[in-house]
């Protein structure tokens, strides 16, 4: 039961991690494209989304996701070569170009895409998945907290490894 439960609350991370990065990386890119200096091209992007239909805005939303897999075959080529360190990067930039890309499209395309039935029905079954993972992991996170606490580590002035740090203390007291 244990393993059930081990393996639920990993996927529920795994979900809320992209859920994450979805919404980091979506103010993120809207920021780079604000302080682009190509005002015309990005008017002429903006009204030619807002004519598209909803299938054809879904291509459009589509087209990251493409574009990025293309861009990790350029990462494990570099993998191949021996060449980690550059693969990681173009690995992580095809990552940001997905994720950004597609959350902008999603945030100026959302009502056109939510027209479309299937979409919709999506959306409202992510929605769902990602209040069953917060509910999943509040155990992980009220672990987490106690961890914190008797560490001393509860306010947000701790630094990152002293956190890492008082978990793994924390973990090895409770195996």
């Amino acid at each position: 039961m244990r393993a059930k439960q081990f393996a639920w609350t990993l996927l529920a991370l795994a979900f809320l991690g992209v859920s994450w990065l979805w919404e980091t990386f979506a103010p993120l890119v809207q920021a780079i494209i604000d302080v682009l200096p190509l005002r015309r091209l990005k008017a002429w992007a903006h009204a030619q989304l807002e004519r598209l239909a909803p299938y054809p805005t879904l291509f459009v939303f589509l087209i990251p996701v493409a574009l990025s897999e293309v861009i990790k075959v350029i990462s494990f080529v570099a993998f191949a070569r021996g060449q980690i360190f550059a693969g990681v990067l173009i690995y992580l930039f095809a990552e940001v170009v997905r994720f950004g890309l597609a959350a902008y499209v999603w945030a100026v395309c959302r009502d056109k895409l939510l027209s479309i039935e299937w979409v919709a029905k999506l959306h409202a079954w992510l929605l769902r998945v990602n209040a069953w993972a917060q509910k999943q992991i509040t155990p992980v996170r009220a672990w987490i907290r106690q961890a914190w606490q008797e560490a001393g580590l509860a306010d947000d002035r701790a630094g990152l490894w002293a956190r890492v740090r008082a978990l793994w203390r924390y973990a090895r007291r409770r195996s």
